[in-house]
């Protein structure tokens, strides 16, 4: 067999007067290509203006200057106004229908602030008003503001919305809202920073639909541009986004190191750092290591309740009541969770409010009071009936089914189980029917 051998570029550059009485490159398709794009090289470096040495001036051209002067200007009126209107829209969003001049980027900024506020506080108002910003977003008359501008401003909102409807558990209506925002970004330019923070929310979101292998590719993917960027913050929470999906499949021992290093940055700020002592909890509780688990559960009530983020404090009290649960405690456990049923339902926080109510009656099981199950699972089902999610008429059939068997005596752990199984499917399916257990 005969192997074809190339000239390399070097040999080719000294060729490039008189290729033609060289024996191989007449006949070699790939050397003479290569040939030609030398040739296009050299005689583009003939060209004077390529070695164009003038000097750029370091005086920004007045049009520039008057361009961007305009356009702080116009952001710094829109966000005053917006500073007296969002109020007022947020305590009456029909109001946007008589106002058309409220639709402004300075309102939908001033409303996503105002989100990202309540996320951890009010997560359905923060819900709410993340769907009112897309709307305003969306209804911006085009060619009001530059093409790349708005279609930035529109994805913001709409992975805002991502966001909190997946801490409220709004599983389907995030994966909406995120293909949404993507679709906004793809029309324009934008960095890789921008779509990094999109990419984290998914990577959020895909822990909890079981997308774990897709999850952790995606925080990676985050957590490096965030770092390239000098965006520590964010970059931890890549860190945290990867310790929880260690978290999910149970590999504890190998979550606690990154969360215990998280809380220990003093470079991070109070939240993160809380977060951090929250998911250590819940390795500790898991492996068994209670006292350590109480502390890591306090220090993050602390700090939340330092911060005034009640939703996030609220998560951190019911992981202190599961840990006295397991230490038998059962009196404590019950007090606490049922203050939690009563403040899930008023942050609206459906998922939640179902899953301590499951864990009240296995306290009520362990203390010998089966009979109160029942009245738990009425205002539970009437909670689903009032609130009307996707999946309220599935959620309603399967306490139906605890309530029964609790009235006729019959309600033990599986039972429980079952239900908590049931309803930790239901965000991802919300079809989902109850299989009711043989």
């Amino acid at each position: 067999m005969i192997i074809e051998q190339h000239y390399d570029e070097e040999v080719l550059i000294g060729l490039l007067e008189e290729a033609d009485h060289d024996s191989h490159v007449p006949g070699c398709e790939t050397c003479a290509g290569t040939l030609e794009s030398l040739r296009d090289l050299t005689g583009a470096l003939r060209d004077n203006s390529v070695w164009d040495e003038r000097q750029l001036s370091e005086t920004p051209a007045p049009k520039t200057t008057n361009m961007l002067r305009a356009f702080a200007e116009r952001t710094k009126a829109e966000d005053a106004a917006a500073a007296a209107i969002v109020p007022r829209l947020i305590a009456a969003p029909a109001m946007i229908e008589v106002h058309p001049e409220w639709r402004t980027a300075g309102v939908v900024r001033k409303l996503l602030g105002v989100v990202d506020e309540k996320n951890f506080s009010e997560p359905k108002v923060a819900a709410d008003l993340a769907a009112l910003a897309v709307e305003v977003a969306e209804s911006i008359e085009p060619g009001l503001y530059p093409f790349d501008t708005i279609m930035k401003l529109r994805a913001t909102a709409w992975r805002e919305r991502a966001y909190a409807t997946y801490y409220i558990g709004s599983f389907p209506e995030s994966l909406v809202a995120l293909e949404e925002a993507d679709g906004r970004l793809s029309l324009c330019s934008v960095s890789e920073y921008e779509q990094a923070r999109t990419v984290l929310v998914r990577a959020l979101l895909y822990r909890e639909i079981d997308r774990l292998d897709e999850a952790s590719t995606l925080a990676r993917r985050a957590k490096s541009v965030f770092r390239a960027y000098g965006d520590r913050r964010r970059a931890a929470m890549a860190d945290s986004v990867e310790a929880m999906l260690l978290l999910r499949l149970r590999r504890f021992a190998e979550a606690l190191p990154i969360e215990l290093s998280l809380a220990g940055d003093s470079s991070l700020d109070q939240e993160m750092r809380a977060n951090a002592f929250l998911d250590s909890g819940r390795c500790y509780k898991e492996l068994g290591l209670l006292s350590q688990a109480k502390s890591a559960y306090l220090e993050a009530i602390r700090s939340y309740e330092a911060l005034g983020l009640s939703a996030r404090r609220a998560i951190a009290r019911w992981g202190l009541a599961r840990v006295f649960f397991v230490e038998g405690h059962y009196e404590p456990a019950l007090t606490i969770l049922q203050e939690l049923r009563s403040e899930f339902g008023e942050l609206g926080m459906a998922q939640d409010v179902a899953l301590s109510a499951l864990d009240v009656a296995d306290v009520l099981l362990a203390l010998g009071r089966p009979a109160e199950i029942a009245d738990l699972c009425r205002a539970s089902i009437a909670y689903f009936g009032k609130v009307g999610l996707a999946y309220s008429e599935s959620a309603m059939t399967a306490l139906a089914f605890l309530r029964e068997s609790a009235e006729r005596s019959r309600v033990t752990p599986s039972t429980v189980e079952s239900v908590r199984t049931h309803f930790e499917l239901l965000p991802k399916q919300p079809n989902l029917l109850f299989a009711f257990p043989a």
